[in-house]
């Protein structure tokens, strides 16, 4: 009878373990085979500025999560008549930070960030840089309602985009696997600027990045992007 509560209470104790810490609750983004795409020379050519662009990840395992953030190294945008039409920007993966959670210190950031570029996660000795490439973009339709402040995404701060106006298709390189996602994103355009916010998880085992972690602290599949864009004349 002991060892059949002591059984019990492990188990009880086990999921409770594996309920601790989720992926943010966001838009998970379709994924689907790369896809084909179009050339357009319509509009002009804007010029995304890395000064004021950011792109945030979380990632969770069963005891806790980690945050950090991807410089966009370079990119471009075709924008006709305040839409854009295509466009593409680099990833800094080689240059990576970890930043979270709040009250993490330097060194257990710096030991984290040396496993993630590690070949056990993003191997950025062979693979330096992702790419993201616009293969279509339609009109938002439906209704999104945004999640509010969260302290473990300390810059864009909401798991989700609140009053997207588009959904966006494009084709996401890492580690030379090409994967194209589906996501909805808040694009506003001004007279000089354009700006994009999206806010996704993505299954990183599409991207042959399987290390599960230690058997008592599993690492999530999904790793959570929030992706703020600006371009310009």
């Amino acid at each position: 009878m002991k060892k059949t509560i002591f059984f019990y209470f492990s188990l009880l104790s086990l999921l409770s373990m594996a309920a601790c810490t989720q992926a943010p609750d966001s838009d998970k983004a379709g994924t689907t085979d790369a896809q084909a795409v179009t050339e357009t020379t319509a509009g002009e050519t804007w010029q995304v500025d890395p000064s004021a662009s950011l792109v945030e990840w979380i990632g969770t395992k069963v005891t806790g999560y980690h945050s950090g953030a991807v410089q966009i190294k370079n990119g471009a945008l075709q924008v006709q008549n305040g839409n854009i039409t295509s466009g593409k920007f680099v990833l800094d993966l080689a240059g990576m930070s970890v930043t979270g959670p709040a009250g993490s210190d330097k060194a257990s950031n710096d030991k984290l960030l040396g496993h993630l570029k590690s070949a056990d996660f993003f191997d950025v000795a062979n693979y330096p840089e992702a790419t993201f490439e616009i293969t279509e973009i339609a009109t938002f339709s439906g209704t999104q309602t945004a999640d509010m402040d969260d302290p473990r995404q300390a810059d864009i701060s909401k798991y989700k985009v609140a009053n997207p106006t588009h959904n966006i298709s494009g084709n996401l390189t890492i580690k030379n696997i090409t994967k194209n996602i589906q996501f909805p994103a808040r694009i506003e355009a001004m007279d000089n600027s354009v700006t994009a916010t999206a806010k996704f998880n993505i299954d990183r085992m599409q991207w042959d990045i399987k290390y599960a972690g230690k058997p008592d602290d599993l690492i999530r599949n999904e790793i959570h992007l929030g992706i703020a864009l600006k371009a310009a004349k």
